[in-house]
């Protein structure tokens, strides 16, 4: 019958600091907001709204006031309506949230940013767009809804096609 081995001091060692490791990770990752945790707070309604009206109701920017405050870029033609190049900038104080909207999407609200104070509310984004039509930005800035709005025409079929 064999002897059972017994573990060197570095083969314990090394477990020790392996774990040691392991802990110090898990520790770490509890400081930080992964991606899991950054989704649950999706709003599945919102996005999943079929019409405009609707996106706008359930993400609550109904109502949002226009402004020349806020910048948004877009080509004018979309040789790909797979990937429109969108880039917004608001010049509006304590920018809080900027919601996206192209308006004949199958579901219009394609992206939703929530800012850290302090951060420049400047956002560049690659969206899918099913067909020409309206571009929305609409932005939370304090407490009051801001909107601009450009369209854009598409070549290619994106989200319909």
């Amino acid at each position: 019958m064999p002897m059972p081995r017994t573990a060197s001091a570095s083969t314990t060692r090394r477990r020790a600091a392996l774990g040691g490791l392991a802990a110090l990770a898990a520790a770490v990752a509890g400081l930080f907001p992964w991606p899991r945790a950054m989704a649950a707070a999706r709003d599945a309604v919102a996005f999943d709204a079929k019409t405009l009206d609707d996106a706008l109701a359930a993400s609550g920017t109904a109502g949002a006031q226009p402004s020349d405050a806020i910048e948004l870029k877009a080509p004018d033609l979309a040789e790909n309506s797979a990937i429109v190049h969108v880039e917004i900038l608001s010049r509006l104080p304590d920018t809080r949230t900027v919601w996206l909207f192209a308006e004949k999407n199958p579901q219009p609200l394609v992206a939703r940013f929530d800012l850290r104070p302090g951060l420049e509310p400047r956002l560049g984004v690659r969206i899918k767009m099913a067909d020409s039509a309206f571009l929305r930005v609409v932005v939370l800035a304090g407490e009051r809804l801001y909107m601009t709005r450009r369209e854009t025409k598409v070549t290619l079929g994106g989200c319909a096609g």
